[in-house]
This record gives C-alpha cells, sequence and structure tokens, in this order.
C-alpha cells in the first residue's frame, strides 16, 4: 500500500519535470530503480495520453466556427419552394420517385374507396357499412336526373331491400326484420312516386316500368310466402308487415 502511495507522488512531481523538459523517462527511473518495473509502464502511458490529447485538441475558435460553417451550409441548400423541394435532387431516381409517389398514393386511395364501396354494397341491416350504403344509394338517386333512370333506380332499389330482407330471415336476425319491413315499404312508395312523375311523353315508358314493377312486387310476395312456411314462428311477425307492403305496392298499382 505504501509502495504504492510512493509511486503515485513521484509520479505527480515527474510528469511536469518531464513535460518542461527538466528530466527525462530515462532520468526518473534511474533516480527509482527500486520502482522502476511498475513506475516505467505508468509513466509512459500518461505521457502518451497527454501528448495525444494535444495533438487532438482542436485549435482555438475552431467549434465555434465549424458551427458557423455547417449552419449556413445548411441555410444555402434548403429549398424554400415548393419546386424547388420537389427538385431538390435531380439524379434519375428522385425525378422517378417525384412523379411515381403521388400516382401510387392516389391509385391505393382509389382501391381503398372502391373496396369500401364493394364492403358496404354487401352490407345488410345491422352491419357497420350499411349506412354507407344507403349514403351511397342516395348520392346515386341525387345524380340521376332523368325520371326515367331514376325509376329504374327505384325499382331496382326496392328489389335490394327485399333481398336484404330475405337474408336477414335466413341468417336468423329476426329482430331486424320490422325496420327491414319499413325500409321494403319506403322504396316501394319512392318508386311508386318515380313512375307517377315520368313526364306525359312517356307515357309509353310509364306503362312499361308500371308492368315491371308490377311483376316485381308479385315476385316478392311469392318469394315472401314461400320464405314464411320455411321459416320459424319468430321471423313471422316480420315477415307478415313485408307482405302487407308488397300487396299495398300491388293494388295501388292496379
Amino acid at each position: 500500500m505504501k509502495a504504492n502511495q510512493r509511486i503515485d507522488q513521484i509520479i505527480e512531481t515527474s510528469i511536469p519535470a518531464i513535460q518542461n523538459g527538466q528530466e527525462t523517462l530515462e532520468s526518473i527511473l534511474d533516480m527509482y530503480p527500486q520502482f522502476a518495473h511498475t513506475l516505467g509502464p505508468r509513466l509512459e502511458a500518461i505521457l502518451w495520453l497527454k501528448n495525444t490529447r494535444k495533438v487532438l485538441d482542436p485549435r482555438p475558435g475552431f467549434i465555434a466556427s465549424s458551427r458557423r460553417s455547417i449552419e449556413q451550409k445548411f441555410i444555402e441548400i434548403q429549398p424554400h419552394s415548393f419546386w424547388q423541394r420537389l427538385f431538390r435532387y435531380r439524379t434519375p431516381q428522385r425525378w422517378v420517385f417525384n412523379f411515381s409517389a403521388p400516382i401510387i398514393l392516389v391509385f391505393l386511395l382509389i382501391l381503398i374507396l372502391n373496396s369500401l364501396r364493394l364492403s358496404a354494397q354487401l352490407s345488410i341491416p345491422g352491419d357497420p357499412l350499411y349506412t354507407t350504403k344507403l349514403i351511397l344509394e342516395d348520392i346515386q338517386l341525387g345524380l340521376t336526373f332523368n325520371q326515367v333512370d331514376k325509376t329504374n333506380l327505384n325499382i331496382e332499389l326496392s328489389r335490394e331491400r327485399t333481398t336484404e330482407f330475405v337474408q336477414l330471415v335466413l341468417e336468423g336476425y329476426y329482430e331486424i326484420l320490422p325496420a327491414a319491413a319499413i325500409s321494403m315499404e319506403t322504396e316501394i312508395i319512392a318508386s311508386l312516386h318515380a313512375i307517377r312523375d315520368i313526364p306525359m311523353r312517356d307515357q309509353a315508358t310509364a306503362q312499361s316500368m308500371t308492368e315491371e314493377l308490377k311483376e316485381t312486387l308479385s315476385n316478392e310476395i311469392f318469394m315472401l310466402n314461400m320464405l314464411k312456411s320455411t321459416s320459424p314462428p319468430p321471423a313471422h311477425a316480420g315477415i307478415d308487415l313485408a307482405l302487407q307492403d308488397a300487396q299495398s305496392g300491388l293494388m295501388a298499382l292496379h
């Protein structure tokens, strides 16, 4: 323990003397031969570290000036306008990316929206996307200005409500049937009004539409009767409501 303390004292006094040129490593070791085997490696390591630090130390003001230089270069290369940002790298790969990335994003957006539209079209009352389906149908009706085309669309939507009703029965969602029957009634009434609103000059077309709706309602009545005969009692109340709606629509046409 005392030997280590003595070596530490020798190192503290020897390092400044060696750095000032008053002594050399060899002269120090000659002065303390009893500690030469331990003192020599430690003195060499300390002197090497101090000399290396001097070499690596930056000149005065180097860090501040380097920072200012980097900040200036960063400001100079920064694009300021949209087109400068878009064309700041003029490599072929950058050009391809600049033009293809928006196209790919738009294409992906169209795919997502189309997938949502298809999923909504396949939904039935009670599904999360069913409200979206109804909104899309309303938009389609609102964008259809020709009365004959609008009547065709109303009749098609009437068939769609019947298809949804049948699917609800087959899947056992009997508690939703009354609401689905009301939706059927709404579309039947809309179809009747659409036929009534066909202009006088297209009365032949109106008659054709009337016959088409009669056939549609007759088929729905037949299908609902068959469905009632094969369904359990809990479904009968809802099916009776749908039958009443279809029969009332058919009577209105007569």
